[in-house]
């Protein structure tokens, strides 16, 4: 993994950053950075995608106990729809990178896909980040928990007709039948929805 080569390097603390919910049609984006201590990381941590809803819950909270920092970017559909998804994400990367300073900046940044322009920390970025990296596969799944807890609790109760705890605002054909019958409603992405304007 990365983290090991970046040790023996001399960078002790390693950042991670990944995002959930780029694709959906409504609610919002999720990005964060892990920060980890050398052999501080729970064992058999991979991409959040590979894991159950049960899995992803019980490694988000191993996570929460066990990293040395962590920060979470939320970025709502407003901003998605006025900035484009690509900016709005590179705004969520630099978000949850400050927000993991709070205790200590990150000596080293790895990001997923996406790489922040003018970082004053040294940094990398590499596709499919989340199986090459702890902290990234770490922060894959702090976002996803915390983007699917909000469409099924939140988002739910605010828009029940939409059904958002089955397809947390992908453009799934129940999703996209619901969207054609009730129309769009605040939570879409009205750049995303052009269809149905």
């Amino acid at each position: 993994m990365l983290e090991k080569d970046l040790w023996l390097k001399g960078y002790q603390y390693v950042g991670g950053v990944d995002e959930a919910g780029r694709g959906p049609l409504a609610g919002p984006l999720v990005s964060c950075c892990v920060i980890f201590s050398p052999g501080c990381i729970p064992s058999g941590l991979t991409d959040s995608k590979l894991l159950r809803p049960s899995g992803r819950n019980h490694y988000y909270q191993l996570i929460c106990k066990t990293a040395f920092s962590l920060g979470v970017s939320i970025v709502g559909e407003k901003m998605i729809d006025c900035l484009g998804v690509q900016n709005a994400n590179l705004y969520s990367f630099r978000e949850a990178v400050m927000r993991a300073t709070v205790r200590r900046a990150p000596d080293f940044v790895i990001f997923d896909w996406l790489k922040i322009p003018g970082l004053d920390i040294p940094s990398i970025s590499t596709p499919h980040a989340e199986l090459k990296s702890y902290s990234v596969a770490a922060a894959s799944i702090v976002a996803k928990v915390v983007r699917d807890s909000l469409m099924e609790n939140q988002y739910q109760e605010l828009y029940p007709e939409y059904g958002f705890i089955h397809h947390k605002g992908y453009g799934t054909k129940l999703h996209r039948d619901k969207i054609a019958q009730l129309g769009i409603a605040n939570c879409h992405r009205r750049s995303f929805c052009g269809k149905y304007l």
